[in-house]
């Protein structure tokens, strides 16, 4: 028996489900556009925090001929982020290197007190809101990172985790760089109040993988990220 009841939940139910699905923030600019991923973790006291934000550099012969980590070629920023996955929608056939790294901590508002003169109890709250912070990573991370992508490809870099710290006296010549280019006079916050105010981090490599278990969980997580959107086609082959 037809039931009206019935259908207009499950319809309500399907357009729901196709709400909270994050789409792409960009269509392809052609055909055979290509996307960059990776995956970048923060390491925390318990458990971790995931990228909301990656930074990467052109480093192939074509825009680099010294093929150096130290480039001239402006940072590139991810566009797109999805099932703990960051990307580069559209980004140029070519190979990169990670060198920074953004993530959001969520802030607790503060609450107070106070009794008015009827003796009632008003409690009121401020603050509150996201802290980004800043981690520019190392060499060797860098190094670890480095992936060609080409024409129509997808170029997936791995799954990272860093540590931080704020031993900016520590920092290598790739930190050094990048801090002063995406970070302006970082480095140079010593003092102790500095330090312990900064949401400008150095980035150290724990752990990277890109074992074959690692690839095939980052191909059905792009699938599906990619599903019923002009990017299908990047998982279809």
């Amino acid at each position: 028996m037809f039931n009206i009841k019935n259908t207009l939940i499950i319809c309500v139910s399907l357009l729901v489900a196709i709400g909270c699905k994050s789409m792409p923030s960009q269509n392809p600019a052609a055909k055979d556009s290509s996307v960059l991923a990776v995956e970048m973790n923060v390491k925390q006291f318990f458990g971790s925090q995931i990228a909301s934000r990656v930074y990467v550099v052109r480093i192939d012969k074509k825009v680099n001929p010294s093929q150096s980590l130290i480039v001239k070629t402006p940072t590139i920023a991810s566009n797109w982020a999805n099932r703990g996955i960051v990307y580069y929608l559209n980004v140029e056939p070519g190979e990169y290197a990670v060198v920074a790294m953004e993530y959001e901590v969520e802030q607790p508002p503060q609450q107070t007190s106070s009794t008015t003169s009827g003796n009632v109890t008003v409690t009121t709250s401020s603050g509150g809101g996201k802290t980004v912070y800043t981690v520019i990573t190392s060499a060797e991370v860098a190094e670890k990172s480095k992936t060609k992508v080409g024409v129509g490809q997808i170029g997936y870099m791995g799954r990272f985790l860093i540590d931080t710290n704020k031993d900016y006296e520590t920092a290598d010549e790739i930190q050094k760089h990048y801090a002063n280019i995406l970070r302006p006079n970082m480095l140079s916050n010593t003092g102790m109040f500095g330090k312990l105010v900064a949401v400008d981090l150095l980035g150290t490599l724990v752990s990277h993988k890109k074992d074959e278990e690692t690839i095939k969980e980052f191909n059905e997580d792009a699938k599906k990220s990619f599903a019923e959107t002009p990017w299908s086609y990047l998982t279809e082959k």
